[in-house]
């Protein structure tokens, strides 16, 4: 039995939003269309304020804790990248010429993800690129990294997997129609969950074959995450919906919608699952962030 009820509605932008960041139990970082991140203090929420603005939309963010340094990702590829201690901005990143849509760590790197095909690598401590990669002729929005690989979602309907170590592709094969939007590795299991434009959410076994493949959304599936306990993810489409799934039985969702739990009323964009309070939020472009906590009952 999976029990969820919403906690909080955050409103303070004022356009779609697409960056979604938590650090630590108290901080979720957001930034979209305004142009704006905003720090939001779940503690006191009289707290939250805007930590910086860009030029340009923003698309994902990034906050490593290591030196206090916030990664804005923006629509034209630029990285910047603030100094929250000095409150400045203290490089601009121009690795990449379009949209920045997710960011994954590795080691002292962080890596980068545009839809202009590539992705690259960027040292923490001296905020230095140290490789940028061409994956694909389509734009990669999602990348995500287990021990010394990485998978990375493409738009022309494929799935990469990428050697970290010797920056070498190890396989590369078609996922969904038209687009493969996100990717996620199974904590657990030798499984790899993927979400596409088709809607559709799949399971890769062994050597990266097809295992299930669930019409789980009427949209493109833009955002899986799994619970801190490891038991359950969420997945974020473009139909408007949330859905829970148990991680060892992915059969039968719990669903979050405007009509049973007052959810998005448009494209839920992005979902973090913070380890600290075990809250899921998630962000959309009805410009509202929504912070849930769900309970499970699973073995």
């Amino acid at each position: 039995m999976i029990r969820i009820v919403k906690q909080n509605e955050l409103n303070g932008h004022i356009a779609p939003i697409y960056g979604l960041h938590v650090s630590g139990k108290n901080y979720v970082y957001s930034g979209g269309v305004d142009r704006q991140v905003i720090r939001w203090d779940l503690e006191d929420l009289n707290k939250s304020k805007i930590i910086t603005k860009s030029s340009e939309a923003i698309y994902s963010l990034f906050h490593f804790v290591g030196n206090n340094y916030l990664f804005v990702g923006t629509s034209t590829g630029k990285i910047h990248v603030v100094d929250l201690n000095s409150k400045k901005e203290i490089k601009l990143l121009k690795n990449h010429t379009d949209k920045i849509f997710d960011f994954q760590l590795f080691g002292s790197n962080l890596i980068a993800v545009s839809a202009d095909g590539s992705i690259s690598f960027t040292n923490l401590i001296n905020l230095k690129t140290e490789q940028i990669l061409n994956i694909s002729n389509e734009r990669i929005r999602s990348i995500d990294v287990k021990n010394n690989m990485a998978a990375i979602a493409c738009g022309n309907s494929d799935i990469v997997i990428l050697d970290l170590v010797n920056k070498t592709i190890l396989k590369s094969f078609i996922a969904h129609q038209k687009s493969c939007n996100v990717v996620k590795f199974h904590p657990f299991n030798n499984l790899l969950l993927s979400g596409g434009w088709d809607g559709h959410l799949k399971l890769w076994g062994q050597d990266y074959q097809l295992q299930t493949s669930i019409p789980a959304h009427n949209y493109a599936i833009y955002s899986i995450v799994f619970s801190p306990d490891k038991k359950l993810f969420a997945t974020g489409s473009r139909d408007k919906t949330i859905k829970i799934w148990d991680a060892k039985n992915p059969e039968f969702p719990r669903s979050i919608t405007f009509e049973n739990l007052v959810g998005h009323q448009y494209s839920v964009n992005r979902l973090v699952w913070n380890k600290e309070n075990d809250y899921l939020i998630s962000a959309s472009d009805d410009r509202k962030i929504m912070i849930w906590s769900v309970e499970s009952k699973l073995n």
